[in-house]
C-alpha cells in the first residue's frame, strides 16, 4: 500500500470491500496500517483508517479535535493492544472507533512501533457505499513525545506479556474476547486546553 497525495492510501480492493462489509454489519471501523515505499530504507509509517457511512464521515469535515488512547490488556491468553479514538467535530456528534493490534504479528508490532516513533500520524477517512470504500479526506495529528514514550512502553509490555504466555495457551482471539469487556468509547476529551 502506498500513500497517494490527495487520495489517501491505495487500499487493495479486498481490504476496501472487507472494511465496507464490516461497516455495514457493525458500524464505524478503524484499522492501523503500516506503509513503506518500495525503495525506502526508512521504517514503515503507521496510518489510521476510519471507515463509516458517508454521512458520518462528511459530518467530520472541517475543524475537529481528535483524541486517542493506546490501551494495553494482559490476559490469560496473551496481550491485546487497542487504539481507541474519537473525533469531535466543531458541530455535531463525535465519531468513535477502536482497533486491536496483535504484537505477535509483524503488522501489529510494526504499527505499535510506528506510534512510538512517528512525530505525526495521518488519519484517513473513507466512506462506505454499496460494498466498497471511497477515500474522502485525511487529517494529520501530532504525536507528542509523551505519546511516543507511552507507545514504546505499551509495546515493551505487550512483547513481554507475549513471551511470558505459554505457547500452548496463546490465542489472540480469546485474549480479545476477554479484553473487549473493558473497551469503552468515546475517548473523553481532556479537560482544559491540554
Amino acid at each position: 500500500m502506498t500513500e497517494e497525495q490527495g487520495r489517501g492510501l491505495d487500499l487493495p480492493e479486498r481490504v476496501r470491500q472487507s472494511l465496507a462489509g464490516a461497516v455495514a454489519e457493525r458500524g464505524v471501523q478503524a484499522r492501523v496500517i503500516s506503509t513503506q515505499g518500495r525503495e525506502s530504507m526508512r521504517p514503515p509509517q503507521g496510518h489510521v483508517i476510519i471507515a463509516a457511512e458517508e454521512g458520518e464521515i462528511e459530518a467530520l469535515r472541517g475543524p475537529s479535535r481528535i483524541v486517542r488512547r493506546l490501551e494495553f490488556y494482559k490476559s490469560f491468553y496473551g496481550p491485546v493492544v487497542r487504539l481507541a479514538l474519537s473525533v469531535y467535530p466543531m458541530e455535531g456528534e463525535p465519531l468513535s472507533a477502536g482497533t486491536v493490534l496483535n504484537v505477535s504479528q509483524v503488522s501489529g508490532d510494526a504499527a505499535v512501533a510506528g506510534l512510538g516513533r512517528q512525530k505525526s500520524i495521518f488519519i484517513h477517512f473513507y466512506a462506505a457505499h454499496e460494498g466498497d470504500l471511497t477515500y474522502t479526506f485525511s487529517k494529520e495529528i501530532p504525536n507528542a513525545a509523551e505519546q511516543r514514550g507511552e507507545a514504546k512502553q505499551v509495546l515493551k509490555m505487550a512483547r513481554d506479556a507475549y513471551t511470558q504466555t505459554p505457547e500452548e495457551r496463546r490465542s489472540f482471539r480469546a485474549a480479545v474476547g476477554l479484553a473487549e469487556r473493558q473497551f469503552e468509547l468515546p475517548v473523553p476529551e481532556p479537560d482544559g486546553d491540554g
